[in-house]
């Protein structure tokens, strides 16, 4: 388990979307404070930065998982 979570964090891009995703809620976060309207469109960017993590992250772990079985059944 303790691999599986290393290889998640890992991940290429997944450090960058999760700097990101915190920069559009802290972002969000400032709007609702300043009552400006405008925080739905930074709340949006985070939810898709957040989906599109979970798919790297699948993504990358399905590629992983067949290159180990490539190498295990030569």
């Amino acid at each position: 388990m303790k691999n599986f979570i290393e290889s998640v964090i890992r991940t290429p891009g997944m450090l960058f979307m999760s700097i990101l995703t915190t920069g559009f809620i802290i972002n969000a976060g400032v709007q609702y404070i300043n009552s400006t309207g405008f925080e739905g469109p930074n709340l949006l960017a985070a939810g898709c930065l957040l989906v599109g993590q979970f798919i790297v992250a699948v993504v990358h772990q399905m590629r992983r998982f067949a290159q180990d079985n490539t190498l295990n059944l030569q």
